[in-house]
């Protein structure tokens, strides 16, 4: 299960890139303004080894 390094909600196994988007536009507005520049996953995925 991957969660969100911001808040820690579930996504789900494989979420899609269009389902990370959805959910830090609509729970991490701040975030999401100054990390333009990064892909949804970098910005919400915990890194994995």
């Amino acid at each position: 299960m991957i969660q969100c390094k911001l808040c820690g909600t579930p996504l789900g196994k494989e979420p899609t890139t269009e389902e990370l988007e959805k959910h830090w536009k609509k729970h991490h507005g701040w975030h999401w303004e100054s990390n333009k520049d990064k892909s949804p996953q970098e910005a919400l995925l915990k890194k994995r080894d």
